[in-house]
């Protein structure tokens, strides 16, 4: 009882930044969000709690909405596995008032850990997708990069970012848009950035980055209105045309398991799937 008594719950802010590399050093169970984002970025953004306990932080979640309407769990973690689904549920009981408070109509998370899918079954959230992963690999795909047509595709720049936005946020679900914030990111961390116009208008774009293990296809977005014409292709054929003449003959990309559409893109360039797959759960506010 002394122990519930000296509990409480605590926004962070970026003074805590110490507290919070300690602790995640030392957390034995960790859930990070994969985005442009990394924690210390959104330290201070609400929500993003603390467990106080004798002084000392037991678990942290950080789920501000980004986009507006979305709060995706950025960051889970606990110090220890032992009564962690009670902790998370403590925490996620003031995170989901407070981002219903700053206007977020949903929660979701992109888990990549069994221990974590359990929790959130366990409380509010429901597996609403899944996220799989494709590779191409230079001499394996019967690709003829040669053909590509690359006629309206132009390097990215930060002006045109308004409109990539657009582009974005009409090409997906709330859930999977990306925010101007994200997209700014983004393209600060890009590889390569490109942009597809048609009559001097922004109608697909795409985003990558690179490593000393290959390319990844971060983002690739063509309008509705403007899609089943090839542009998707033409810039995928582009990504990994410049890719390899830098030396990178290794391109992965990630969809969601619904995109069939998507999924024959990438087959028909010969992409083909890894195995891997990250449950998507979500938590309808």
């Amino acid at each position: 009882m002394a122990e519930e008594q000296h509990k409480h719950l605590r926004q962070l802010s970026p003074r805590d930044r110490n507290l919070i590399g300690s602790f995640l050093t030392h957390a034995e169970h960790k859930h990070f969000h994969l985005d442009w984002f990394g924690i210390y970025e959104i330290l201070g953004e609400q929500p993003f709690l603390a467990l106080i306990s004798e002084g000392k932080p037991q678990a942290l979640l950080a789920c501000p909405p980004d986009p507006p309407r979305v709060a995706w769990i950025r960051l889970f973690a606990v110090h220890t596995a032992q009564h962690e689904a009670e902790t998370w549920n403590e925490l996620w009981n003031a995170a989901r008032k407070a981002a219903i408070a700053l206007g977020a109509e949903s929660a979701a998370a992109l888990s990549t850990r069994s221990w974590f899918d359990q929790i959130l079954l366990g409380s509010s959230f429901e597996q609403a997708n899944e996220v799989l992963f494709l590779e191409w690999t230079e001499g394996e795909a019967e690709t003829d990069l040669h053909q590509a047509n690359e006629l309206g595709i132009r390097t990215m720049r930060e002006q045109d970012l308004p409109q990539v936005t657009a582009v974005d946020q009409a090409a997906f679900d709330p859930v999977w848009s990306l925010s101007l914030r994200s997209l700014t990111a983004a393209f600060s961390l890009a590889s390569l950035a490109t942009v597809l116009e048609v009559e001097g208008r922004i109608i697909a774009y795409q985003i990558s980055t690179a490593s000393a293990l290959g390319a990844h296809l971060a983002r690739l977005a063509v309008l509705p209105g403007e899609q089943g014409h090839g542009y998707g292709r033409a810039l995928v054929q582009h990504v990994l045309r410049i890719h390899v003449r830098r030396g990178l003959g290794c391109v992965s990309v990630n969809t969601q398991a619904d995109n069939l559409h998507s999924q024959q893109l990438y087959h028909s360039l010969g992409f083909k799937e890894t195995g891997q797959r990250y449950p998507l759960f979500q938590d309808t506010f």
